[in-house]
C-alpha cells in the first residue's frame, strides 16, 4: 500500500464518522481550535508569575517554537499539499483556509513545546506536553482539516529543531535569559515593583 493511501485509510479511521456525538464533536472543535489559546494564557501566567527557572523555560520553548513554526510555514508554502476538504474527503468541522496541509502548524507548535520541556530537566511535563501533542493531532484530523502524515511530519520537525538545537540552547541560554530579562524588568518595572508581576 502506497503511502498516500495509508495515509488516507488511516484519515477514514480518525475523522468524526456521520454518526458521531454532539460531545464528541464539540470536544474535538475545542481541542483541535480553542486549546492552543488556552496554552498561550497559561504560559503567559507563568510568564508572568514564575521564578526565574519557569521563565527560562518558557523562554527555551518559545524560541524553538519560533523556529519550528517558521521552518513549518516555509515547507507548506513550498509542498502546498491540499487539505482534505479541498480534495472533498471526509467531514469537515471547523472552517479554514485552503493553505498547504503539510506539515500542521498546530501540530509543530504543540510538538515544539512538548520537545523543548522533555530535553530539559522537566522531562515529566515534556512527557504529559508530547500526549497533549498527538491529542491536537488527532482532533485536527478528526474536523477534517489534516491528513495523519500532516501530524507525523509537524512531529518529526519539531523533534529535529530541538534536538539539534540543543547544545546552541545550552552555550547561550545564560546570556539570552539576561537580555531578556533586562528588556522585561526595563518595560515592566512599575508592575514588578507593585508586586503584580514576577
Amino acid at each position: 500500500m502506497s503511502i498516500d493511501r495509508l495515509n488516507l485509510y488511516f484519515f477514514n479511521i480518525l475523522n468524526a464518522p456521520d454518526q458521531a456525538s454532539s460531545f464528541m464533536m464539540h470536544y474535538a472543535i475545542f481541542i483541535a481550535h480553542d486549546l492552543i489559546y488556552v496554552m498561550l494564557l497559561i504560559f503567559a501566567v507563568l510568564w508572568l508569575r514564575g521564578d526565574y527557572q519557569i521563565k527560562k523555560q518558557i523562554l527555551k520553548a518559545f524560541i524553538f517554537t519560533c523556529i519550528t513554526l517558521s521552518i513549518s510555514e516555509m515547507a507548506s508554502a513550498f509542498f502546498n499539499t491540499p487539505r482534505p476538504f479541498v480534495m472533498d474527503v471526509g467531514r469537515t468541522l471547523i472552517e479554514h483556509s485552503a493553505t498547504g496541509s503539510f506539515p500542521s502548524n498546530h501540530m509543530a507548535i504543540f510538538s515544539s513545546i512538548a520537545f523543548a520541556y522533555y530535553f530539559s530537566e522537566q522531562r515529566q511535563i515534556g512527557k504529559f506536553l508530547i500526549i497533549l501533542a498527538w491529542l491536537v493531532a488527532w482532533s485536527r484530523v478528526y474536523v477534517g482539516v489534516h491528513f495523519p502524515v500532516d501530524m507525523i511530519g509537524a512531529f518529526l520537525l519539531a523533534f529535529a529543531v530541538n534536538a539539534s538545537g540543543q547544545s546552541l540552547w545550552n552555550k547561550y541560554k545564560e546570556q539570552l535569559m539576561a537580555w531578556v530579562m533586562a528588556v522585561y524588568q526595563k518595560l515592566l518595572h512599575p508592575l514588578i515593583e507593585k508586586g503584580l508581576i514576577k
